[in-house]
């Protein structure tokens, strides 16, 4: 089957300065693992789940304490990235040689404009495309605090 149309992947951003524990709360409340670290839209570096444990404790009772330091303290530095575009090929051998679960998408300016995750991936294998280049079209959404619920 041939992809078309490009799906959308709604991309959550956040700032270095952002605190690490309402990071976790946005990942925990959109159900994502990684978080791109971007000012001005260039990236700085990756979040993931796995940073966020490693910074983290258990308390007595066993909940999940995450300290308020920064992203950019919490995340990891210059992380391996693509093109928009890349081949699903390519991706696939960064991320496995890699070891890693997400993959920054750059454009030639070096500018931020998606990531590919493990799970996109995985998903591709469900209607898997003829045509080579990544089917996203990625929506930036950056955040400086955590958004409020609405009512």
């Amino acid at each position: 089957m041939h992809v078309t149309t490009p799906m959308t992947r709604e991309v959550t951003v956040v700032p270095p300065e952002l605190g690490l524990d309402v990071a976790y709360r946005i990942m925990q409340r959109k159900r994502i693992r990684h978080l791109p670290v971007a000012a001005g839209g260039e990236l700085l570096g990756m979040l993931s789940d796995r940073d966020v444990l490693t910074h983290a404790r258990l308390s007595d009772d066993g909940a999940l304490i995450v300290p308020a330091i920064s992203c950019g303290v919490a995340m990891t530095p210059s992380p391996a990235t693509c093109d928009a575009d890349a081949t699903v090929d390519q991706v696939v051998r960064v991320m496995t040689e890699r070891k890693i679960d997400a993959l920054p998408v750059v454009a030639p300016s070096g500018r931020l404009v998606g990531l590919v995750t493990s799970t996109d991936l995985l998903l591709l294998l469900l209607n898997p495309p003829e045509a080579q280049p990544l089917p996203y079209r990625f929506e930036l959404e950056e955040l400086q605090e955590e958004p409020r619920a609405e009512a």
